[in-house]
């Protein structure tokens, strides 16, 4: 049965794939389908853009990335056989993954690498400097035939000639190792420093020409005998050939094959649970925290967007956590969509009207929200307080702290963390290695760090427990929110709905208190510590503002006799009655603002009381004061004087002064920025191939209107400096031209190419019948003519 013919071009090669094959290449590479190629000719040439092709192989992992840099070192076409041999280990599955995506096209037998990865993978591949062709191309024509007598070769003028076989002898290691043997003492110490790269040194006078019987130096021996080149005035470069002579014929010291060990660590499952929860319970109270604190005093927004700092700080003040906590719980909030910028013309960060609904939630539910939000963002939240490269602070929900690395990430980290055994750790160092692994071309610090400040948010917002993946961590990994809001709410404890009213003016909560009832407590009294149990204190101004809430000291001892599983202390009544029969003896409203008491004796201490004298305090009568301050400035003063007063509105009566509830409108949750199209689905797939398939019809029916192929026209012979002359025209042009050819044995043909440069007498042009960009020599061109059609 005979055998297809081999794919002469990458967009042969991928017509000829069958159709799953094509899917699979647009899995990979989704931005070849945006948009949708119109033929898989079109879909080949996106695919070789440097664009396209630096996502491709920035999606590599060491292996693959290492067989690329083996194919870009030897030449191309290239045997699998050839690339297991110079890599060291079997390279068949990792050239068909390369294939797979496209980066290389051809049978086994004859491998090509798209030639936008060659040029992207830099002119030192693996460390190994320029073939000895480019290396040595820097010599006249009389130099290089000086190195072909002094190495025992046969003298040439021509230098194609004259490189080709110097690139036989020196390339083959038995000639290699036989001039070594004869080399004085320190040439083998400067090839050993150059061997695995970087491939230059530094070298006073390097282009100074010298023979093997004048060389008095090691470099200048090594000079002499074509083992090392010139590729400056002061610097010399390894032949590529030498270099692999000198590797023992291996692009890379090791075939790297495996990804680094992870070395889990076991965890008490216990431990991991309660962990998780704690974890999870704290990042909602904390997150509640700030909506109440942001609906009574909104922070502005920044002109240029984001949180100020000493705004922040302030929040970090209230919540009791570090700056960088705080960072975290503000940016977990506005991701899950519960603060905004309410868009007023003045604007502040406000909680949104879906904060309500989320705060009357059970803990599971909003801790899913929670976890959720921050799963799928590529907001970075320890780059708060960090300096841009203009020297300006980064600050909290600012405009400048997505990272499109950030999801991928934090993706890759999560899925380390759930292949390993359950209630199993993992040491930051371990995944940050194996990540590199997986995408060494990715590898830069800001993504080591972004693994560390995964494994800590992913902990803060109990998504680990102990440094292990919670079940209900392992859950949201697998996309699993139902799975993941009950194994939460397995390992809560249940809440209480009973405290211990103490003597000493504290309550403590033996377990987390429920919602509605914390809330209304925390009117009343402050926290003053929390843990396995929340101490609560009571004080004078915590009752006050119980008070200043609306309401009397009857219904705040009711609800704490209610709430107490042992009655309420005399010492806590004593202070609530004590309190409420001294509120609102004195009272403020707006005048400038006014005081007024029914006991004149009190007003008259006021006035002779110096903590008072701002105030701007005179008497318009026995009962009542003016003040030249707003009442909200005599309100907090005559507190700080020891008074307990209280607001009144117009009509003369108490003015209940409850927190305000200002809300921003709710929003849809910030979209990731990750500078990637998504991927892809099945139907998706399947309908772009059949488009791709169906551009391939179309294309070839025009072909075949057109008629055959064009033929080469007659070439009439030119010389050199005419030849040249309609090359940079046809560069200038850009139109593919007919040349006429003679290469280094003699043999006469003509090719169809598109030039694409003209420089040191060699031009660089896409031949369209080897479908690959080739270079020729200007002096062997014997006719140039244009193509028709």
């Amino acid at each position: 049965m005979p055998t297809a013919p081999a794919p002469r071009t990458l967009a042969e090669d991928l017509r000829a794939r069958a159709d799953p094959e094509l899917e699979v290449l647009l899995t990979h590479r989704p931005d070849l389908a945006a948009p949708l190629p119109t033929s898989t000719t079109a879909l080949a040439t996106r695919a070789t853009t440097r664009a396209s092709t630096q996502r491709a192989l920035e999606r590599l992992d060491t292996p693959a990335l290492q067989v690329a840099e083996v194919l870009a070192v030897l030449p191309d076409p290239v045997s699998v056989t050839a690339v297991s041999k110079a890599w060291g280990a079997k390279a068949g599955p990792v050239v068909a993954e390369l294939r797979r995506r496209a980066l290389v096209w051809g049978p086994d037998r004859r491998v090509h690498l798209v030639q936008a990865v060659r040029e992207l993978l830099g002119p030192h591949p693996a460390g190994l400097g320029p073939p000895l062709a480019e290396a040595l191309g820097r010599r006249s024509p009389q130099r290089l035939a000086e190195l072909l007598e002094d190495l025992g070769l046969e003298v040439s003028h021509d230098p194609e000639v004259a490189l080709t076989r110097l690139g036989a002898h020196l390339g083959e290691p038995g000639h290699v190792a036989e001039l070594l043997a004869g080399a004085p003492e320190g040439a083998r110490a400067v090839l050993d420093k150059l061997t695995w790269g970087p491939p230059t040194g530094a070298v006073e006078r390097a282009d100074r020409q010298v023979r093997t019987a004048t060389a008095t130096t090691p470099v200048e021996w090594l000079l002499a005998h074509g083992l090392l080149a010139v590729s400056g005035p002061g610097t010399v470069v390894l032949p590529r050939e030498v270099a692999l002579a000198l590797r023992g014929g291996r692009v890379h010291a090791v075939a790297d094959r495996e990804p680094p060990p992870l070395h889990p660590r076991e965890r008490r499952h216990e431990l991991v649970v309660a962990g998780s929860a704690e974890a999870a319970a704290e990042a909602c109270r904390l997150v509640e925290e700030l909506g109440r604190l942001w609906g009574e005093a909104a922070p502005p927004v920044l002109r240029a967007g984001g949180l100020g700092v000493r705004e922040l700080r302030r929040t970090a003040g209230a919540l009791e956590v570090d700056e960088p906590t705080a960072a975290l719980v503000v940016e977990t909030a506005w991701v899950a969509g519960l603060v905004a910028d309410d868009g007023e013309v003045e604007p502040r960060w406000l909680p949104t009207t879906a904060f309500d609904q989320w705060r009357e939630a059970e803990t599971a539910e909003r801790w899913l929200q929670l976890a959720s939000g921050w799963l799928s963002t590529t907001r970075v939240p320890a780059l708060v307080g960090s300096r841009d490269a203009k020297d300006a602070v980064r600050n909290a929900l600012g405009p400048d702290l997505d990272r499109a690395s950030a999801l991928a990430v934090r993706t890759a980290v999560l899925a380390e963390l759930a292949a390993v055994p359950a209630d199993h750790a993992v040491a930051v160092d371990d995944l940050a290695a194996r990540l590199r692994w997986q995408a060494p071309r990715r590898a830069t610090r800001l993504r080591d760090d972004l693994v560390a400040w995964t494994v800590r948010d992913a902990s803060w917002l109990g998504v680990l427990g102990a440094g292990a993946l919670s079940p209900a961590g392992r859950a949201l990994v697998a996309g699993d929110e139902d799975g993941a809001a009950d194994a939460l709410a397995a390992s809560l404890p249940q809440p209480v709905h009973e405290v211990l009213l103490q003597a000493d003016l504290t309550a403590v909560a033996p377990g987390p208190l429920e919602a509605h009832l914390a809330r209304r407590l925390e009117t009343l009294a402050r926290v003053e510590s929390r843990g396995g149990a929340t101490v609560y204190r009571f004080d004078t101004a915590t009752v006050r503002r119980g008070l200043d809430d609306g309401q009397t000291a009857d219904e705040a001892l009711g609800f704490l006799a209610d709430l107490s599983a042992t009655g309420v202390p005399q010492p806590l009544e004593y202070l609530v009655r004590d309190v409420a029969r001294r509120h609102g003896r004195v009272r403020v409203g707006r005048a400038g603002a006014y005081v007024r008491a029914e006991d004149p004796a009190l007003l008259a201490e006021l006035l002779a009381d110096k903590r008072c004298a701002r105030l701007g305090l005179r008497a318009l009568a026995p009962t009542v004061l003016a003040a030249a301050a707003d009442p909200e400035e005599v309100l907090a003063a005559l507190r700080a004087a020891g008074v307990a007063p209280a607001a009144e509105g117009p009509d003369g009566e108490l003015l209940v002064r409850r927190a305000g509830a200002a809300r921003a409108a709710a929003r849809t949750p910030p979209r990731p920025v990750t500078g990637e199209p998504p991927a892809p689905g099945p139907a998706l797939l399947a309908a772009a191939v059949r488009s791709l398939r169906a551009g391939d019809e179309d294309v070839a029916l025009a072909e075949r209107r057109r008629g055959a192929q064009p033929q080469a026209p007659a070439l009439p012979a030119l010389d050199p400096t005419t030849s040249l002359a309609l090359l940079r025209e046809a560069v200038g042009r850009r139109r593919a031209v007919w040349i006429g050819y003679v290469d280094a044995t003699g043999s006469a043909g003509r090719h169809l190419v598109e030039p694409l440069g003209v420089e040191g007498g060699r031009i660089s042009a896409f031949d369209r019948g080897e479908g690959a960009v080739r270079s020729f020599s200007v002096h062997r061109v014997t006719g140039v003519a244009d193509a028709v059609g």
